[in-house]
């Protein structure tokens, strides 16, 4: 197995946590389920131009896109291949793919959209280069050099919704007309701004990083007392933490603990 992360200079380092590179043997499992996420993503295939992921019930309508695509972020668990031996993608920031793409980032909520259908021609022959780059390091550059050509001159978050972000990155509950407030805007006006950059309103926003940051504490604990965790992460108590788990995981806290594989965010299907 091989796995390359490089996080690029600024000002692209403001908006996105991480390129990654991977090259991988095949798991022994067909599918992998993808939890809830606050995080958009680009996906790269770098061995077919095709991706696939799947939803429904059981994750079994299987939906097909060409070979570059954006994961938008996803309220609700979806289902990839657990078999992608040569992959590579860029990990965005909360809020942080918003200059690259020109869109309300609401409009990509619980979806993943081809970037031919974004950045028409010019990605294909992006995913090209990709594919001959000689290395991950070359890729990375070529990548990091598309993403500035991509975004505007001076990119940068709007003041309310990183003031916003930064007060929320706690999970704890934090009223939204108080956060208008201090940004001096209406209620009405900041939600709106807060959709179009980040992808969610800002409660549920509240919700998913509070599932995420229970999650990062959890994942490699060999055993958790679920009072004391809903109490620390701000739950009201631990039947809420149940209902949000599993709203947010497709599985109860049990359940997960049983099947969690090498990645937090991953749950291996093996039935």
């Amino acid at each position: 197995m091989i796995y390359e992360t490089y996080v690029p200079p600024p000002p692209l380092n403001a908006f996105i946590a991480n390129f990654w590179h991977w090259e991988g043997d095949n798991p022994g499992h067909a599918k992998d389920t993808v939890m809830a996420s606050s995080r958009l993503a680009i996906l790269i295939n770098l061995k077919e131009d095709a991706l696939d992921w799947y939803g429904g019930k059981d994750f079994a309508d299987n939906n097909r896109l060409k070979g570059m695509a954006l994961c938008g972020m996803h309220t609700a668990a979806f289902a990839i291949n657990a078999y992608q031996p040569y992959m590579m993608g860029v990990d965005f920031k909360p809020g942080g793919a918003a200059p690259f793409f020109r869109a309300p980032m609401g409009e990509f909520q619980n979806n993943h959209v081809s970037l031919q259908d974004i950045w028409g021609p010019d990605a294909e022959r992006l995913h090209q280069r990709l594919i001959q780059a000689p290395s991950p390091r070359d890729r990375f550059a070529i990548l990091q050099q598309a993403l500035l050509g991509a975004a505007p001159r001076d990119i940068d978050f709007h003041p309310a919704v990183a003031a916003a972000m930064t007060r929320l990155a706690s999970g704890r509950v934090c009223r939204v007309a108080a956060l208008a407030a201090q940004a001096e805007i209406s209620h009405k006006r900041f939600i709106r701004l807060f959709m179009d950059e980040v992808g969610v309103t800002p409660k549920l926003y509240l919700r998913m990083t509070r599932f995420q940051n229970l999650l990062d504490r959890v994942w490699n604990a060999p055993s958790v007392d679920w009072a004391e965790a809903a109490a620390r992460h701000g739950y009201f108590d631990q039947p809420h933490l149940i209902r949000e788990f599993r709203e947010f995981s497709g599985f109860t806290p049990a359940q997960y603990m049983t099947m969690r594989g090498p990645y937090t965010n991953h749950v291996p299907l093996t039935g």
